[in-house]
């Protein structure tokens, strides 16, 4: 198996993933991330210039996501920028396979018209289930910070029931809350009844938000509209979990003196360590089918 990594932007779970990589025997040069950290193992080095990183390398490991405004990657560690469209072009200069998670699918158009194999470790199902964990912990953090009420007994809409919705619901059984949730598919909804929680067609969600004390929109399509927000109290607590741009018109929200929290990338914010040992075990694992 080859051993030069490249590694480029990131939050705290990148460079936590850094050091497990070079534990496994990996060389390891980063670029774009805090240049202040201090590793223990020599295989980690800091690259000059990012032309040196793809020089050096046989695999490019990008941030989760890979960007959030769609034209740089997501580096809040580090003041350099790095365009998107530039990296492809070095990338299709050399045959260098980059891994990154939450893809756009622009960008793998993109790739694809360079001839630039790509691998988007979020379409691996395992690491989005297992993302989903410290997503709901860091979700229902926010949530007890921020409520002037106990979550037990409280009435809490959830707006989606895939991965994370269902650790969602399952997690706040826990807290005795009162469990909405809503979906599209007839079929979420009835596991969502098999399982003790309240269904409610996402077409009906507005007849139901006045009651909620807490919302959480993990859809990542317009689903928290004006008619919508129209009709959610002033005191109700909504998260949106959903990728940029989200499910809330959030100007719309603020004109109505609505408190609505967008928590991206959370895993990397609440548990770094646990959520780069999820990446790394999927990623060695792709590594090897990458090089056999």
């Amino acid at each position: 198996m080859e051993k030069h990594i490249g590694v480029i932007g990131g939050d705290q779970r990148i460079l936590i993933l850094a050091e497990s990589l070079a534990d496994k025997g990996f060389d390891v040069l980063l670029w774009a991330t805090d240049k202040s950290k201090v590793f223990n193992s020599p295989n980690i080095n800091f690259a000059e210039t990012l032309d040196e990183v793809i020089e050096k390398s046989k695999v490019l490991i990008g941030p989760i996501p890979l960007t959030q405004d769609g034209k740089y990657i997501f580096a809040p560690l580090s003041q350099q920028s790095v365009e998107i469209q530039s990296l492809i072009e070095k990338l299709s200069c050399r045959d260098i396979v980059l891994i990154a998670s939450v893809i756009p699918e622009s960008v793998k158009n993109l790739c694809r018209e360079k001839n630039v194999k790509f691998f988007d470790l979020y379409e691996k199902e395992e690491l989005a289930i297992l993302n989903a964990i410290p997503t709901v912990e860091g979700c229902l953090m926010i949530a007890v910070e921020k409520m002037p009420i106990t979550l037990h007994s409280s009435n809490i809409l959830i707006l989606g029931y895939g991965r994370i919705g269902k650790v969602l619901a399952k997690v706040l059984r826990g807290f005795e809350a009162n469990i909405y949730v809503a979906s599209r598919k007839s079929s979420d909804l009835t596991w969502c009844k098999a399982f003790g929680f309240l269904p409610v067609r996402l077409c009906d969600v507005a007849e139901y938000v006045n009651k909620m004390d807490l919302i959480i929109n993990t859809i990542p399509a317009g689903v928290v509209t004006k008619e919508v927000i129209d009709r959610i109290r002033t005191d109700t607590l909504v998260i949106d979990l959903a990728s940029k741009p989200g499910g809330v018109d959030f100007e719309y929200a603020g004109e109505k003196g609505i408190e609505v929290v967008h928590a991206l990338s959370l895993p990397g914010k609440v548990a770094p360590v646990t959520a780069a040992k999820y990446i790394s075990e999927v990623l060695l694992s792709l590594l090897e089918e990458i090089w056999g």
